[in-house]
């Protein structure tokens, strides 16, 4: 594979939000899909141009969710959060955001942040041609910007799997790439103990946490939000918006 040069977008080099780039591969579903890269060097060099954590000096955690917006599930997610005075960050699929815009608005009128989590989901992206990739990524974010009047903020890869290519698609379109430092695999729909005794051993400053509010039955998410917001309360975290 050859790697092209990544050039930062110019809206990220304006401000840096004190985000750190860390070079560590973070397992998560789909991350270790060999065609990602050709050797762990080349890997390491695609995953450092990532967002895995926030440094800000002080103990926070963001909370991020995946793969909507869902009618049923992102309504519920977004009570628990209006209610507990959180803000978050929802990475949208884009035929799913053109199937319920209403959602997407919603998400940011209450000040949570957006990203483009590709058109379709497709998790293999970095070994589609090059023109599908830009389609992915582009497609999304007109879709979020035609329905919100703003573009998104990230793009998160499908499965966390990235290439070199995908990284400079996104940030020609002015996107930070944004993956994660702790993932539950909520996906696999473990009850919601599980899911919040895996966050809370994991969490950190700084972390960065997976979760999951559409692509399936998101019940024992939503069963454990508040539980896990309280917790981490409880332990001297607070919450980090990008907004």
């Amino acid at each position: 594979m050859r790697f092209v040069a990544l050039a930062r977008p110019r809206r990220w080099l304006a401000n840096s939000l004190a985000l750190t780039m860390a070079a560590t591969v973070v397992a998560g579903c789909g991350a270790n899909d060999p065609r990602q890269t050709d050797t762990p060097e080349a890997r390491e060099r695609v995953q450092s141009h990532a967002v895995f954590r926030v440094t800000t000096g002080r103990p926070l955690v963001a909370l991020t969710f995946d793969d909507g917006p869902d009618p049923r599930w992102t309504p519920m997610v977004l009570d628990v959060l209006r209610q507990e005075h959180v803000k978050a960050t929802f990475c949208l699929i884009g035929f799913m955001a053109q199937r319920h815009p209403e959602l997407v608005r919603a998400e940011l009128a209450d000040g949570n942040t957006l990203c483009d989590h590709s058109m379709h989901h497709i998790l293999n992206l970095p070994a589609r041609p090059h023109s599908q990739i830009i389609d992915e990524v582009d497609q999304d974010a007109d879709v979020i910007r035609s329905i919100t009047g703003s573009d998104p903020t990230f793009y998160r890869p499908p499965g966390g799997n990235l290439s070199a290519d995908v990284i400079a698609v996104a940030h020609q379109r002015g996107l930070r790439v944004l993956k994660w430092s702790i993932d539950p695999r909520d996906f696999t729909k473990p009850p919601a103990p599980q899911i919040l005794q895996r966050i809370l051993v994991r969490a950190g400053p700084g972390a960065v946490i997976l979760l999951h509010d559409g692509g399936g039955d998101r019940s024992q998410t939503v069963a454990m939000l508040k539980a896990l917001i309280d917790q981490l309360r409880a332990k001297g975290f607070s919450f980090y918006n990008w907004q």
